[in-house]
């Protein structure tokens, strides 16, 4: 190597001018104590709650109407008429999170 290019290391000393010794943790060992971001498991457990939600809005549609008492439209009509933007905003929140579970690994890939 060229004297130009050669590594510099810088050592902290104490008053009479000796070195001291640091433990720095390893790269890895600092990736392994990141936690889990919460609004990430948050936006799974919505993804999750829709999905459940969705399949019983289905499930109450095939089932006939019964009528209601009164004047009022049956609950089953009202979750339907909620089905398309339930499947929606499914589908927007978790193309979100794959996108984000993507920007994550390619970011780690990355400092590899």
């Amino acid at each position: 190597m060229d004297e130009g290019q050669a590594r510099i290391e810088f050592r902290e000393i104490d008053q009479h001018g000796n070195s001291l010794e640091h433990h720095l943790e390893p790269p890895e060992a600092a990736q392994r104590r990141s936690s889990v971001n919460p609004f990430i498991i948050g936006l799974w457990a919505l993804e999750f709650l829709l999905v459940i939600a969705i399949m019983v809005i289905i499930n109450e549609a095939m089932t006939p109407f019964t009528p209601s008492p009164g004047n009022t439209m049956p609950f089953a009509y009202v979750l339907m008429n909620m089905t398309p933007q339930l499947l929606q905003a499914a589908a927007l929140i978790l193309a979100t999170l794959l996108f984000w579970h993507a920007w994550q690994w390619q970011k780690r890939k990355a400092q590899k």
